[in-house]
């Protein structure tokens, strides 16, 4: 049996390997035992259906994920449990509602488009790196307006040092630690841009109609808001910049995947630019971005503390144990994918429809991630756009690309391309 330290030791910046190492070595449970708590993974879709959706009232958030709380605030959604997060999250849903999401399609393209304007063929481009900041800048758009929109980099580079301790392996994470004050004045610095704002439309006489708007019209408190603000463009950005990272490189080192979505794509939408119907008429586009999804989901690994003891293949996990689940593993299982799970294969999502909990990138049930809608658009997009109006190489095609991070997993070094045309097309609607 491997102990904690072993594991911290040896996965700490790779959490999807060791998870995948301990599945294939001992089956669908594995417990580890360090002192305060004892730590219980559950691999497969039965184990994801039973803690996110069977019975999630006997899973608790807080203590599996207060890492994040470093970032996030204690009051967001992720951390939060019960009622509280009944609450804030019912407040908050309507602002990823299917229309609201469609009409932002022209934000997605235009900070899209202000990337690939950027683009000088013949050079180089990391495409990880550079769609940070355009995620970051999408999301600010999209959910908190003009006013957060201007401040999306300052706010994005106050959280860096915050995002960077919760990246390291929980032994690390304590307080005192290497980081930790820097990630407590990175967390401070981002409260004061969000106060600000909303310091400005209350003196403006107009909150808005964004989400911070509707925020800003509820009981909450200013710590809840700011909570929610903060950890919105936090996930958003991290997440899914990580996720088109991925998709890119799968589909420049896939060349028959790449022809035939650039084929899909000038069939259904040509020169002009997309809107929200194109992307739901575009299903091999949509079938890509799943596909990326399922060998590289951002949240590799997830944990739930259990509030009471219960059976699982003949064990039993007792109270208090932290419980882990992988997304990663379960989406590379052969039992769901076929003998061909390792491959990058978006036809199978045309084919048939994966096993319930088979696929989970962004959670399930009713603790889905609440941006997933927009993070899809985002991906299928940036997709679209690039193959109309670029021609990208790997600038180094053999290299072997690994993924890196705990709360996200991101292309290690990066994705790379080499710029060999960019096209100027209309941009604007």
């Amino acid at each position: 049996m491997w102990d904690l330290p072993r594991i911290a030791r040896e996965g700490g910046k790779r959490p999807h390997e060791v998870s995948y190492q301990l599945y294939e070595r001992y089956g669908p449970v594995v417990r580890l035992f360090s002192l305060p708590s004892s730590y219980t993974y559950l691999f497969g879709r039965e184990a994801n259906e039973l803690i996110l959706s069977q019975r999630p009232d006997e899973f608790t958030w807080r203590e599996a994920l207060r890492a994040l709380e470093h970032v996030d605030g204690p009051t967001a959604l992720v951390v939060t449990d019960g009622a509280d997060h009944k609450r804030r999250r019912r407040l908050v849903q309507p602002a990823f509602a299917t229309r609201r999401i469609d009409a932002a399609v022209p934000i997605v393209v235009d900070e899209v488009d202000k990337a690939i304007d950027g683009f000088e063929t013949g050079g180089q481009v990391d495409i990880y790196a550079t769609y940070r900041k355009v995620v970051r800048r999408i999301v600010a758009r999209v959910l908190f307006g003009a006013g957060l929109a201007g401040q999306a980099d300052r706010l994005g580079e106050a959280l860096e040092p915050a995002m960077h301790f919760i990246d390291r392996p929980p032994p690390f994470q304590f307080r005192g630690a290497p980081g930790y004050r820097a990630a407590k004045r990175a967390r401070r610095e981002a409260d004061a841009i969000v106060d600000a704002e909303m310091a400005r439309r209350r003196a403006a006489g107009d909150v808005g109609d964004d989400v911070l708007g509707v925020l800003l019209e509820t009981e909450l408190s200013d710590e809840e808001r700011r909570d929610q603000v903060v950890s919105l463009i936090a996930a958003g950005y991290d997440t899914t910049s990580a996720a088109v990272g991925w998709t890119v490189l799968e589909l420049l080192r896939t060349p028959r995947v790449h022809d035939a979505a650039r084929a899909e794509v000038d069939d259904r939408v040509g020169d002009r630019v997309p809107d929200a119907d194109d992307l739901r008429a575009m299903p091999y586009v949509a079938a890509i971005v799943n596909e990326a999804l399922r060998l590289h989901p951002p949240a590799v690994l997830s944990g739930r503390r259990a509030s009471s003891s219960f059976e699982y293949k003949g064990h039993t996990i007792a109270e208090g144990s932290i419980v882990l689940f992988s997304p990663y593993v379960t989406q590379r299982m052969p039992e769901y994918w076929g003998d061909d799970a390792e491959q990058f294969r978006p036809e199978r999502w045309l084919e048939a429809e994966p096993p319930p909990f088979a696929f989970i990138p962004f959670g399930g049930a009713y603790r889905k991630c609440i941006g997933f809608a927009l993070a899809l658009t985002e991906i299928q997009v940036t997709v679209v756009r690039l193959l109309q109006r670029t021609s990208l190489r790997l600038a180094d095609p053999d290299r072997v690309v690994r993924g890196m991070g705990l709360s996200s997993s991101r292309p290690d070094g990066g994705v790379v391309v080499e710029v060999e045309q960019r096209r100027n097309l209309t941009t604007r609607q």
